[in-house]
């Protein structure tokens, strides 16, 4: 796992966005609202330097789509003061019939992946093509190479390691073409979130998950 500063000013409270699959911190570079930002992406190894741990006295933690996955399978073992938890469309049962993305889904995604074929995900992660123009804009600066290697990574990983975060508040996603929403609520009825809200748009919304990430 990479983690990259997006915000750090000294302050006492430390923002631990977990991004999703394909990503870095170049989407996310402008959310510098509240504490300081630290966004974590790429899980094709779930381990990372958690040394940021020694700095502050309170933590955030926000999840989004397969970063739902990574921080519910890495933040539990770490000793917290987690202030809030926030997962934002995704589950900790990525891969699942019931529970997340259909196996034969993602695995034709993986044996599909390509120039073209990520193009019309990220149409579909954005809700159409104007939004996905938009994200090009500051897409994530990462080969098709380094995606196929991220995504085989969470398939495997994902079968045999489940997360145990019990999260503060569950987002659902409800125009998502990634994560189905009946799966996220299923998944987070079953891991007994504290609180599920649900928002009209879709697995990417800007402006939504950029109002979360800054306690907003």
């Amino acid at each position: 796992m990479k983690a990259q500063y997006i915000k750090r000013t000294g302050s006492d409270t430390l923002t631990l966005f977990f991004a999703g699959w394909g990503m870095d911190a170049r989407p996310f570079d402008d959310h510098t609202g509240g504490g300081d930002l630290l966004v974590l992406y790429d899980y094709t190894d779930l381990g990372f330097d958690t040394s940021f741990t020694e700095s502050y006295l309170h933590y955030r933690v926000v999840a989004w789509s397969m970063g739902v996955w990574a921080a519910s399978c890495t933040v539990p073992s770490l000793s917290l003061d987690i202030t809030e938890s926030v997962a934002v469309g995704g589950t900790s049962t990525p891969v699942s019939e019931e529970f997340g993305i259909a196996p034969a889904i993602f695995r034709g995604t993986l044996d599909g992946l390509g120039e073209r074929s990520l193009m019309s995900f990220r149409r579909r992660m954005c809700g159409g093509a104007t939004a996905a123009a938009e994200f090009e804009r500051c897409a994530p600066e990462r080969g098709i190479e380094s995606l196929r290697e991220e995504l085989r990574a969470i398939g495997d990983t994902s079968a045999v390691k489940r997360g145990t975060m019990r999260w503060d508040r569950a987002v659902v996603t409800l125009r998502d073409a990634i994560f189905p929403s009946e799966a996220q609520r299923a998944a987070h009825a079953r891991d007994a979130a504290n609180v599920v809200t649900e928002a009209d748009v879709p697995h990417y919304h800007r402006d939504t998950l950029r109002a979360i990430i800054e306690g907003r």
